[in-house]
């Protein structure tokens, strides 16, 4: 029997832009064009990229924490196709990883979206909660949501690892930095929707980057931008943040702002052409 490598969850029926896309949620990057030694998408794809692939084990630096390639966070991709949000995450984290803090495992935390980029994270989609278990114990420590749920009004865990071995937490009152306010997971929220499709490796992936025999594990989902929407997003730029519950590693990527699709680009071509021959037509008959 040929082996199950991802865990798919389909949340809601299937929407006709992810029909008609060139992206399958199933824990696969091949259909994202990215380039296995350079993890670049291919340029002009419209796909937006963040690389932080490092590699090592174990209290090997990570910037900004540390941990080693088991608890990397190496790419983190997106992209808007008609009127859905795709995301794809690369780390060397094993989703799988027991929850078990005081033998130094932790479990794979929660993605987070910044309206405007100003260090709000409006949005949160759950990935983990405290109903996984496994022989030994539970793959997150989190008691809050479901998994797969996009949840509005979120409250949020912070924290990350420094340079010199600190842990910061500062908190939904602290100015903002990029480098210092990390959700690692959600506490609470309010539950709007669900993700249209989420995938996820259980067995390694090999291959990529500088270093081919390094393990990597993919999340892969896509959301409706309906739900961004419902959030109070007003089509402006955002950031989507994940770290790991804890907090050695995260990494950030920028999509762009709301900007028509190249069909809809056609369609105001059309409607301005038809508008100038109107015009013309309206001027001969004066």
């Amino acid at each position: 029997m040929k082996r199950i490598l991802s865990r798919t969850i389909a949340l809601l029926g299937i929407f006709g832009s992810v029909s008609a896309a060139a992206i399958t949620i199933d824990g696969d990057l091949s259909d994202w064009g990215i380039n296995r030694s350079t993890w670049e998408p291919t340029p002009g794809s419209g796909i937006q990229a963040k690389i932080e692939d490092q590699t090592g084990s174990g209290n090997f630096r990570l910037g900004p924490g540390w941990g080693g390639q088991a608890y990397d966070a190496e790419a983190l991709y997106a992209q808007k196709e008609g009127d859905t949000l795709f995301i794809a995450l690369v780390t060397g984290h094993n989703p799988r990883t027991l929850d078990q803090p005081g033998r130094n495992s932790y479990g794979a935390g929660d993605f987070a979206i910044d309206f405007g980029r100003d260090g709000t994270f409006e949005l949160g989609i759950n990935i983990k909660h405290a109903t996984s278990v496994s022989a030994g114990g539970v793959y997150s420590f989190e008691s809050f949501g479901v998994e797969g749920g996009v949840y509005m009004n979120p409250a949020w865990a912070y924290g990350l690892w420094d340079s010199a071995g600190n842990y910061t937490d500062p908190g939904s009152g602290a100015a903002y930095s990029p480098d210092r306010r990390h959700p690692t997971h959600l506490t609470g929220g309010t539950l709007i929707g669900m993700v249209s499709a989420l995938s996820y490796t259980l067995a390694p992936v090999t291959g990529y980057g500088s270093n081919q025999g390094d393990a990597h594990y993919i999340y892969e989902m896509s959301i409706p931008l309906e739900l961004l929407r419902d959030a109070r997003w007003n089509g402006e730029a955002f950031d989507i943040h994940w770290t790991q519950n804890c907090a050695n590693d995260s990494i950030v990527v920028d999509p762009p702002g709301s900007v028509p699709e190249p069909g809809t680009l056609a369609l105001f071509a059309l409607a301005a052409a038809g508008l100038l021959v109107g015009c013309k037509k309206k001027k001969a008959a004066s």
